[in-house]
């Protein structure tokens, strides 16, 4: 499987691609601009293989393509499965599927599958490929209402057999859960929003990322602001 950054930046959108050639393709966040992503990568639509989207909450710059991204996949026709997963208690995604899936229920070529995840849940993607669900710890927040409550957000791993193979942590804060998440991961996706040296509840600072990213085996900053 290959894995790579299509789009990373605060505020704007994110989205990791995982892809299976002829088997799988995993999305972790479907941010704004995300069919732009995808088809500048080269993929071949209508998708012939699996779609799993895996979104760690419901902030814009995560979720905020999800239905452009359904809404283009019903266009061109897609018939294989597509499977959404998300924290459960994210009314935001919930709304999104809600929408889409009331507005166009009698015109939907493809299964579509929809699964709220709570920490330590698991997914079966394929034979000896499974996700699961880490709790993580993020809050809202707006330049004119400051810090707001906690949100639903998790991290996601995925294991093929038994080797940690890829972790993304989502937008969060530092929590108890981050060194066990990320310890002995193959590759490691981390995000550092906080540019500051200071402790954030909801975001990592850059250097709070990279020390948490020496447990694993290689691991990448992204979410960075630029």
């Amino acid at each position: 499987m290959r894995h790579k950054v299509l789009y990373s930046s605060a505020g704007i959108a994110t989205q990791i691609l995982i892809q299976e050639s002829q088997k799988l393709i995993i999305l972790f966040d479907v941010g704004d601009g995300i069919i732009r992503d995808l088809l500048k990568e080269g993929l071949s639509f209508p998708l012939t293989v699996p779609l799993y989207i895996l979104l760690t909450h419901g902030h814009y710059d995560h979720c905020g393509g999800l239905f452009s991204l359904l809404g283009f996949l019903r266009m061109i026709g897609q018939s294989s499965l597509v499977e959404i997963y998300y924290p459960a208690g994210s009314i935001e995604i919930e709304g999104l599927i809600d929408i889409f899936t009331s507005s166009y229920q009698e015109t939907i070529p493809f299964k579509l599958k929809t699964s709220s995840l709570k920490p330590l849940d698991e997914i079966k993607i394929v034979e000896d490929v499974r996700i699961v669900a880490y709790k993580m710890k993020h809050m809202g927040s707006t330049l004119s209402h400051g810090v707001l409550t906690e949100i639903p957000a998790l991290g996601y791993a995925i294991f093929k057999k038994d080797e940690k193979w890829l972790v993304f942590t989502g937008d969060t804060g530092m929590n108890e859960n981050l060194p066990n998440f990320l310890k002995n991961a193959k590759h490691a996706y981390i995000e550092a929003t906080n540019l500051s040296d200071h402790h954030s509840a909801y975001h990592l600072n850059v250097k709070e990322a990279q020390k948490l990213g020496e447990l694993a085996k290689d691991f990448t900053l992204v979410h960075t602001r630029k």
